[in-house]
C-alpha cells in the first residue's frame, strides 16, 4: 500500500523528534566517549562493550555483531514489534497525536486494556466491599500486608462464582470476545459456554513499564490446585517477558545500580512494604533471556534471592545462567532456617534481612557450597564431581586474575589438600578447561590399573567376557568407580554386537571419560583372560562389601538401644560370610 502524505508527515514528525541517545538510555546504561556514546550490547552477549551510539547522525552501531540503524530499528529489534508498532510506541512517548488511520489499527490494544483496568476495579470491589472478598481480606491479614500495599498494587479478589466477573464487564458493555481475548474469560468447546478464569483467588494486577495492567496473577486462598493461576498469552500479555513490579521499582533499581530478584507476588509485596528497595519478581515461570534484557536497561548487577527448596534452588541455577550469558554481575542470598524472603522479613525484620543482603555471596561461592551439599566430600570421587559442577562457571571469567583468586574459594569449600588435585585445579581454572582431568586423588597410572578400570578394559578387548559377565554383572558393581559413566554405556553397547574403543568412544559426551578411554586404549597390559576378568569382578565386589561392614561397624558404634545394636551384629556376621564365599569360590 503506497503510504499517504498524512501518513509521510506523520512519520517524518516523529523522525525529527527523537532523540537516539535518550531511547537507548532507557534500556540500558551508556557511557559518553569522546563525540559518542558506549554501552554493552544488547543483542549478542559480550563483556567488553563494543555497542556505539551516534546522537549527531540518530544511529547505533554495535562493532561487535554488526547490528545498526536508525531508533526505529533500535526499538523493532529490542521490544520485538514491527515498524508500525514502534512508530506508535514512539509517538506516544513524545506526545505526538497519531492520524485517524494509525488510531484505529491500535484500538484493538487500547479495548483490552480498558478490559483489564474495568477488572481491576472489579476485583478490588469485591475484595472491599462485599462478602465474598471476606476470604481474601482475612488471608491478606494473616500474611501482614499493610492497606497502603493492597492499594498500591490494587489487590483484589475473584469471588468463588463461574461469571461474577463476566457477568460484571458484560453489563458495562464489553463484548464477550473481548473478555476472552483478554483472558479473563475461558471457554468449554464442546458447549460453547464462557465463565470466569479466576475464581476463589486473590489477584495481583500484572503491570508493564508503563504502568498498565496487561495480566492478573491468582493465588488460592482455599484448598485445591494450581497455587498460582496466571493469565495466558495474550496480545497484551507474555509472562516470560514481564517481571511483577518492575514499573514501580525501576527507578530505585538504576539509582542503586542493583536489583534483588524474588519468586512470586508476596515475596515482593512483604519485602517492598518494609522499605526493601530495587525488587522485581518474576512469575513463577522460571527466568527468560527477555527477563534479563528487561533487568538491562537499569543495572547488571543482580541479588538473586529465591526459595530454597529444591524448585528455588533449580530456579537459582537457571537464573545464573542467563543472567551470566547476559553479562551480569551476579550474587545469591539465601535465607538462614530455610525461609523464603516473605516468611523471613515477617519473622526477622527488615535491618536483618538488609545486613545478609549487603554481605550476600557471589555466585560462584554460593554454587560451590550448593555443590558441595549434594556430594559425599569424604571421598575422592565426590570432590572431583563438586569441581565439575562448578569449574564451567569458573571458565566464564574473563580474567586470569579473577579465575586464580576462586582456586582458594574452592580448595576450601571442597576441603581439598591432595597436591596432585589441587595442581590439577590451577591448571584447569588458568586454561579456563571446565572439568578436570584428574578423575580421583591418585595419579592417572594408579586410577587405570585398579580393577574397575582393567575390568572395563577385558569388558571391551574380550568378547567371551562380554558373553560370560555381561549378564551378572550389574551397575552396582562399578559404582563410585571412576569409569561408572564409560562402564553403563560399554554395557548397554553390548546387546549390539561388535564393540570397539572408536564406537564407545563416539558415544561418550563427557570430555574427562573420553580421555580416561583414550588412556585405557593406550596403557600396555598382560595378555586379556577371561579368568582375569573374572578376579576383577571378585575383588570389586569385595570392595563393596567391605565398604558395607565398614559403615556397620560406624553404626554400630553410634548405636543407643540393644536391638539395634543385635540388627547391626546380624548383618554384621551376613556380610562377613558373603565375603568369606567371594574369597572361597574356585577360579573358573
Amino acid at each position: 500500500m503506497v503510504p499517504s502524505r498524512t501518513d509521510e508527515d506523520f512519520l517524518e514528525k516523529v523522525r525529527a523528534s527523537l532523540d537516539i541517545r535518550e531511547i537507548v538510555a532507557g534500556y540500558l546504561p551508556l557511557k559518553k566517549v569522546g563525540s559518542r556514546y558506549r554501552g554493552l550490547c544488547p543483542f549478542h552477549t559480550e563483556k567488553t562493550p563494543s555497542f556505539h551510539v551516534d546522537a549527531g547522525k540518530q544511529l547505533f552501531y554495535c562493532f561487535g555483531c554488526g547490528t545498526g540503524g536508525d531508533a526505529f530499528k533500535f526499538l523493532m529489534l529490542y521490544e520485538k514489534v514491527d515498524f508500525p508498532e514502534a512508530l506508535r510506541l514512539l509517538a506516544r512517548r513524545y506526545g505526538i497525536p497519531l492520524p485517524e488511520r494509525v488510531h484505529h489499527a491500535s484500538s484493538e490494544r487500547q479495548a483490552l486494556l480498558r478490559v483489564q483496568q474495568a477488572a481491576v476495579a472489579y476485583f478490588r470491589k469485591v475484595l472491599l466491599e462485599t462478602g465474598e472478598g471476606k476470604a481474601g481480606r482475612e488471608y491478606l491479614k494473616r500474611r501482614g500486608l499493610k492497606t497502603e500495599t493492597e492499594e498500591a498494587f490494587s489487590i483484589g479478589f475473584a469471588p468463588d462464582r463461574w461469571d461474577g466477573l463476566k457477568a460484571a464487564l458484560l453489563g458495562q458493555g464489553f463484548p464477550e470476545t473481548q473478555l476472552l481475548n483478554a483472558g479473563l474469560l475461558l471457554k468449554k468447546e464442546e458447549t460453547g459456554r464462557t465463565f470466569d478464569r479466576f475464581r476463589s483467588r486473590l489477584i495481583f494486577p500484572i503491570r508493564n513499564l508503563s504502568g498498565e495492567c496487561v495480566g492478573f496473577g491468582g493465588r488460592i486462598v482455599a484448598a485445591g490446585e494450581p497455587k498460582y493461576l496466571n493469565s495466558p498469552e495474550t496480545p497484551l500479555f507474555r509472562k516470560g517477558e514481564v517481571l511483577y513490579g518492575l514499573d514501580g521499582t525501576a527507578g530505585a533499581i538504576r539509582k542503586l545500580d542493583r536489583a534483588i530478584l524474588v519468586e512470586g507476588y508476596m515475596d515482593f509485596l512483604s519485602l517492598h512494604q518494609t522499605g526493601v528497595e530495587g525488587l522485581a519478581a518474576t512469575l513463577g515461570t522460571g527466568f527468560t533471556p527477555s527477563h534479563a534484557r528487561l533487568l538491562a536497561r537499569f543495572t547488571r548487577r543482580v541479588v538473586v534471592n529465591f526459595d530454597p527448596d529444591s524448585a528455588g534452588q533449580a530456579a537459582t541455577r537457571r537464573s545464573l545462567d542467563i543472567l551470566l550469558e547476559s553479562g551480569f554481575e551476579v550474587r545469591v542470598l539465601q535465607l538462614p532456617g530455610g525461609k523464603d524472603p516473605d516468611k523471613f522479613v515477617r519473622e526477622e525484620g527488615p535491618k536483618r534481612y538488609r545486613d545478609l543482603l549487603e554481605n550476600a555471596p557471589t555466585y560462584l561461592e554460593y554454587l560451590a557450597r550448593e555443590s558441595a551439599e549434594h556430594v559425599d566430600l569424604a571421598s575422592p570421587a565426590g570432590k572431583i564431581q563438586a569441581l565439575n559442577l562448578v569449574l564451567p562457571y569458573v571458565a566464564r571469567l574473563e580474567s586470569a586474575v579473577e579465575r586464580s583468586e576462586q582456586v582458594k574459594l574452592l580448595s576450601e569449600v571442597f576441603r581439598i589438600q591432595d597436591g596432585i588435585v589441587l595442581q590439577e585445579l590451577k591448571s584447569a581454572v588458568a586454561a579456563r578447561r571446565t572439568n578436570l582431568r584428574s578423575v580421583s586423588f591418585s595419579g592417572p597410572a594408579d586410577t587405570l590399573r585398579g580393577p574397575a578400570a582393567r575390568l572395563l578394559k577385558l569388558f571391551i578387548e574380550l568378547p567371551e567376557a562380554r558373553q560370560a559377565l555381561g549378564p551378572s554383572l550389574g551397575d552396582e558393581d562399578l559404582a563410585g568407580s571412576e569409569v561408572e559413566r564409560i562402564w553403563r554405556v560399554a554395557k548397554d553397547m553390548a546387546g549390539e554386537g561388535e564393540m570397539s574403543y572408536g564406537r564407545l568412544g563416539s558415544r561418550l559426551s563427557n570430555p574427562t571419560d573420553q580421555d580416561l578411554l583414550l588412556r585405557l586404549a593406550s596403557m600396555p597390559g598382560p595378555v586379556a583372560n577371561l579368568c582375569e576378568a573374572e578376579d576383577c569382578v571378585r575383588r570389586l565386589r569385595e570392595g563393596r562389601l567391605a565398604r558395607r561392614l565398614q559403615e556397620l561397624q560406624e553404626k554400630l558404634e553410634t548405636a543407643a538401644d540393644g536391638a539395634s545394636v543385635d540388627d547391626l551384629l546380624r548383618q554384621k556376621m551376613d556380610l562377613r560370610r558373603e565375603i568369606h564365599a567371594l574369597r572361597s569360590a574356585p577360579a573358573s
